[in-house]
């Protein structure tokens, strides 16, 4: 499941309430407070890796969707209940 390339990135709490996805995203209260984003090499990769992630027992957050910014996305939760995000550029964006 691991992949071979690894970016780190980190967003403050004002990018979710901007550019949300989901309309009543709220910031976490208590413990989980961090997410982590899984880049995939294609949209054909977010939906197998989250096929298979669900498949292994993880929960399924957000099913894989052609996002307006330009991405196939997908959530899924750890088991503390912490996001994480596996994207990739769709071909017409071409990032």
């Amino acid at each position: 499941m691991w992949r071979r390339n690894c970016r780190a990135g980190y967003d403050c709490c004002r990018t979710p309430r901007r550019w949300s996805f989901r309309a009543r995203w709220r910031p976490p209260s208590g413990g989980a407070r961090t997410s982590l984003a899984v880049r995939c090499e294609g949209p054909a990769e977010v939906d197998a890796l989250f096929a298979e992630l669900v498949e292994a027992g993880v929960r399924a957050e957000l099913r894989p969707w052609d996002a307006v910014w330009g991405q196939r996305y997908a959530v899924v939760l750890d088991p503390d209940g912490n996001r994480v995000d596996l994207f990739a550029p769709l071909p017409a964006h071409g990032r």
